[in-house]
């Protein structure tokens, strides 16, 4: 790979998780100093600049209101921590660029923790007040954010000047993935960290590997072999019944597999290469729910949470990560972001992707939890000129200093622990992926259902169509 960082043309999100769990927020560690990274950087890197030439705007303030608790966007001031610092220099090179000011607002779940139906609710009442004082919003996908683009409250990026979206500042697969027709109501570039902070993967314990006489996958994954099958036998061959008692419980027992049901379940479904809408030749999109393959996917996953030695946990957030640290469970359900809370773990551990259907499927699919958020662009915004400018500038400044910086130091120095981890990362990148929403179609209910996918797909079949015409006619078709 010439460029380390070069998933940013692979990245589309999926997003179908009700909470963010834990992982936004800053990343603080003594390792901000590490020179070798940090020349890894220079030596490996080479910079993309923007075609905008001498714009101005001088004396003008662009506002961004962040809806969620977004804290790689900016920092209140330079710490020494490599990220933290390339953020700060970042924000500010924008601002000499352009001749302007750069404000950041929390609010919503931001701010008061609040539910992220609210922070929805929120945006719709500033865009339908006719609100200007937000130039951008950046929520989660979900939460009702598909609704507010069929209500006509954002306007289409290609209207947008000063963008160009073939720069590979912009994460390409978004357009791809969750846009349809023409147009483009939810993006995201380079500025926005969290993309690859949420990239969802697996942990596993060494020492459990070892103890079950299998080698780590790392080999695995590099052969495009990591298939469901190996996890699965993996899985199993971890469980043991610590107290006894006959029961096989995640809580006090050895698992296999555990992870939270609102982003194990979808993270596992998406890897194995489950989808709920595809596009037509028109690039529109198309309901593929009931396909041999989703159904063969949702049967191996109900056959996995129905077996000893794996879980998915309902309620509070985090119980798999206590017993992933402390032994007793081989894989754990993570992210990028989140890995960095096992760094005092005793056993020594690494990570994967989730595996693939099996090995003829192409590639892996690594889901991009809600947390990474998107950009929408309010119809009350009243300078698409100076729009444009900020996001392009803001996106090619991060490609060429915070992205690398949080690749080559936060990932590699304060999260990979050994250099097979540290190989996987890209491979974990360029498979990122984003999930619609706009079809409303939960696979977590039907995993929670214990039911077959014709069979519970039967029971909402016409809201899923009538959710999706309506995207059709309201929104990639309206004039």
């Amino acid at each position: 790979m010439n460029r380390k960082i070069s998933f940013v043309l692979a990245l589309l999100m999926l997003v179908s998780a009700v909470s963010c769990g834990s992982s936004a927020g800053t990343e603080k560690d003594d390792t901000s100093g590490n020179t070798e990274e940090s020349t890894t950087v220079e030596e490996t890197e080479k910079t993309v600049t923007d075609d905008l030439g001498d714009i101005r705007f001088d004396g003008e303030e662009f506002n961004i209101y962040l809806a969620y608790p977004v804290k790689t966007m900016f920092v209140e001031e330079e710490t020494g921590d490599n990220v933290d610092d390339a953020i700060w220099e970042r924000n500010r090179a924008v601002e000499e660029r352009l001749g302007i000011s750069l404000k950041f607002t929390e609010g919503g779940f931001a701010t008061d923790g609040g539910s992220q139906g609210a922070a929805t609710q929120q945006i719709r009442s500033f865009v339908m007040s006719g609100d200007t004082s937000n130039d951008l919003f950046i929520h989660v996908q979900h939460s009702g954010m598909p609704g507010l683009i069929s209500e006509g409250c954002f306007i289409d990026w290609n209207t947008l000047p000063n963008v160009d979206f073939s720069k590979p500042y912009w994460y390409a697969n978004c357009i791809r993935d969750i846009n349809y027709g023409n147009k483009i109501y939810a993006m995201t570039g380079m500025y926005n960290l969290e993309i690859l902070r949420a990239s969802h993967i697996l942990a596993f314990n060494k020492r459990l590997v070892n103890e079950a006489g299998y080698d780590y996958p790392y080999q695995l994954v590099l052969d495009g072999k990591w298939t469901y099958d190996r996890f699965v036998e993996m899985v199993a061959s971890a469980t043991r019944d610590l107290n006894g008692d006959t029961i096989i419980d995640p809580n006090v027992d050895q698992f296999g597999y555990w992870g939270w049901l609102w982003e194990s379940v979808p993270s596992l479904y998406m890897a194995l290469g489950g989808d709920v809408i595809t596009k037509d030749k028109d690039n529109m999109p198309v309901i593929s729910i009931e396909t041999e393959r989703n159904i063969a996917v949702v049967e191996k996953m109900n056959e996995l949470f129905a077996m000893d030695g794996a879980a998915y946990e309902t309620a509070t957030y985090g119980t798999f990560d206590t017993a992933f640290k402390n032994g007793t469970l081989m894989f754990d359900h993570s992210s990028l972001g989140d890995i960095r809370n096992m760094r005092d773990m005793k056993d020594d551990f690494g990570f994967v992707p989730y595996p693939k259907f099996d090995e003829a499927q192409e590639g892996y699919n690594v889901r991009v939890g809600n947390c990474a958020g998107l950009s929408y662009i309010p119809v009350t915004n009243t300078r698409p000129e100076l729009t444009g400018a900020v996001l392009e500038v803001m996106s090619a400044v991060s490609y060429n200093t915070v992205v690398p910086a949080y690749f080559d130091v936060a990932l590699t120095v304060k999260i990979a622990r050994d250099t097979e981890s540290e190989q996987m990362i890209p491979i974990i990148n360029d498979s990122a992926s984003f999930y619609d929403e706009a079809a409303d179609f939960s696979i977590i209910s039907v995993i929670t259902s214990g039911e077959s996918l014709p069979t519970y797909y039967a029971k909402v079949k016409n809201k899923v169509a009538d959710n999706v015409q309506k995207l059709i006619t309201d929104v990639y078709k309206a004039n």
